[in-house]
């Protein structure tokens, strides 16, 4: 641990908050059936809208985190989010890969057809490189498909929604065209944005411990309810089988940040659950390849994190990991630069269309070539025959002649 960590103070740290009673009273209009197919496809997101966070336990986590090492780093014991574990709090359905940003967001009409939004309220608003649909938009939308009871696009348009605010937040009325990209990528080709949520999270609170006055733009919902989990619910292993669901039955209460700095100073091992309730053992992810870390490729930046730090979360025997097994790789995209991304992109993609435009000529011309050199070999063959004609004809013409 940092040795400055005792005595630093806590920074000032703001967590997305997003007004839920509108979407509750909603959702009360669903089907059963609704419901059920809405867990099937996006598992228990729905519940997290339920749980209260106390940001000042948010506070605490961050001020104990290390950016050197990549985890939370207590006085006692260092834990990490793994993505085991917020897969399973999540309880997010069996994917075909995982989501990771292509250098160009899904184009917006695609997005508003899967939702059934009409394309003159599709357009984005916005500054700069930012953009998104605002809230009081869809969450109309959502109450006019309840209207329909038409549950298919009502699902998904809720969806969208708590992509937006809840599991990738940026803003606090609108949904931005990230959460759209991650949104479509899971809804058409079932690529799991779970590893993009962590990644996000472990990104926003790297940020936040480095920065004053920033605010928390991440899934704070389960990072609280993560830790809450590991604190206080050793006595309750086996008994609460729902993350989320169950979650509102372990005992804790709200505090002063300065209270639970100082209860966390004075937790020993013995005070928590290295493994979450919940938790069954299964394969379980170590490493990338020949990296000693695991690379998370967030939507706005990048790091590594390295599950040896965390093995005894997931059932595995501790031990302690190589100094370069600790810590790596860490980036940002800010606006400026992701500008210039972008244009770049922009770029080749116009030189790629000038290149396949070329390229069809190239092809058209061939074809052109082609097809004259065949009728200049069919011109040389009539040519040849018209010689044989001629030679023919003046044999015949000579022997006619002696005659």
């Amino acid at each position: 641990m940092e040795e400055s960590s005792a005595h630093r103070q806590l920074k000032k740290v703001d967590i997305l908050r997003y007004r839920v009673e509108r979407i509750e009273h909603i959702c009360a209009l669903m089907s059963h059936e609704a419901r059920i197919d809405f867990e099937k496809s996006y598992g228990g997101v729905l519940d997290l809208l339920k749980i209260y966070v106390d940001p000042a336990f948010i506070r605490v986590l961050i001020h104990f985190w290390s950016p050197s090492l990549h985890c939370f780093e207590f006085p006692q014991f260092d834990l990490v989010p793994t993505l085991e574990e917020y897969e399973l709090m999540l309880r997010w359905p069996k994917s075909a890969g995982v989501y990771s940003y292509r250098g160009a967001h899904i184009a917006v009409d695609k997005v508003a057809t899967l939702i059934k939004l009409p394309s003159h309220q599709s357009t984005l608003v916005g500054n700069g490189n930012i953009k998104g649909w605002k809230l009081k938009l869809l969450e109309d939308h959502l109450s006019s498909l309840a209207e329909k009871e038409d549950w298919s696009a009502f699902n998904k348009t809720l969806a969208l929604i708590v992509f937006g605010t809840t599991l990738l937040p940026f803003h606090t009325d609108t949904v931005d065209h990230v959460a759209m990209d991650t949104f479509f990528d899971w809804d058409v080709h079932m690529r799991s944005p779970v590893l993009a949520i962590l990644a996000n999270t472990l990104l926003s609170v790297n940020i936040c411990h480095q920065k004053q006055g920033k605010t928390l733009r991440c899934c704070s919902t389960l990072l609280y309810v993560w830790g809450i989990t590991h604190f206080y619910a050793s006595s309750h292993m086996g008994t609460l089988p729902d993350p989320l669901r169950s979650f509102p039955k372990i005992p804790h209460r709200r505090r002063y940040a300065m209270e639970w700095k100082a209860e966390v100073e004075h937790w020993s091992i013995d005070h928590f659950s290295w493994i979450c309730h919940w938790f069954h053992p299964g394969d379980i992810l170590i490493r990338c390849g020949d990296h000693p870390s695991v690379p998370l490729m967030g939507l706005r930046g990048c790091l590594a994190y390295s599950p040896k730090v965390a093995v005894r979360q997931l059932m595995r025997a501790q031990t302690v990991p190589s100094q370069e097994e600790l810590g790596g790789l860490c980036f940002f995209l800010d606006s400026e630069l992701q500008e210039k991304v972008d244009a770049l992109t922009k770029k080749l993609e116009i030189k790629g269309a000038q290149l396949r435009a070329l390229e069809d000529k190239e092809q058209e011309s061939s074809f052109i070539i082609d097809g004259l050199q065949r009728q200049c070999k069919k011109k040389d063959q009539e040519i040849e025959q018209l010689k044989n004609e001629c030679a023919d004809f003046n044999e015949e013409a000579i022997r006619a002649a002696k005659v």
